[in-house]
């Protein structure tokens, strides 16, 4: 007894919504692998005169709140973060920067505390601190480090 109307077999169902299921998964994947990612934004690395500081200076956005950010790192390990977030939405939006920073096979992350930016205003954020990690390598960060500041909301 055929429990529906559609003339076809049970195991030519089965293929047919295997092979609809793989085509479908090829699809989305093409779409997803053809997608750029979106923290690719270009940071700008100034090394000190006196060798003993290195800025990294970036812009970003992210849900319609932007802003610059300045990540300084310091021979003696000391690191700070200054950065703003322009809202450019009516509603609160809350903000706050993270850098991530590496040289070799090493890699540290920092950020700044959460801000509130209210709507169609922006809001400077800053946060500084001491990391051993950075003092130990800090030749090293000045000739091969990099840093990735990305503006975070929410």
């Amino acid at each position: 007894m055929r429990l529906d109307n559609t003339r076809t077999s049970g195991r030519t169902r089965t293929r047919r919504g295997l092979a609809l299921l793989i085509a479908t998964g090829a699809g989305l994947a093409s779409l997803l692998l053809g997608t750029v990612p979106a923290q690719a934004n270009d940071t700008t690395k100034t090394v000190s005169a006196d060798g003993q500081s290195i800025t990294f200076a970036t812009n970003d956005s992210s849900r319609g709140v932007s802003g610059g950010v300045t990540f300084v790192v310091q021979a003696d390990g000391n690191w700070s973060i200054t950065g703003s977030g322009s809202n450019s939405h009516l509603l609160v939006r809350t903000f706050h920067w993270t850098c991530d920073l590496t040289w070799g096979a090493a890699e540290v992350s920092h950020s700044t505390g959460k801000k509130a930016v209210p709507g169609k205003k922006t809001r400077s954020i800053s946060s500084a601190a001491y990391d051993p990690a950075i003092q130990a390598d800090f030749a090293d960060i000045a000739a091969s480090g990099r840093a990735d500041c990305d503006i975070v909301i929410g």
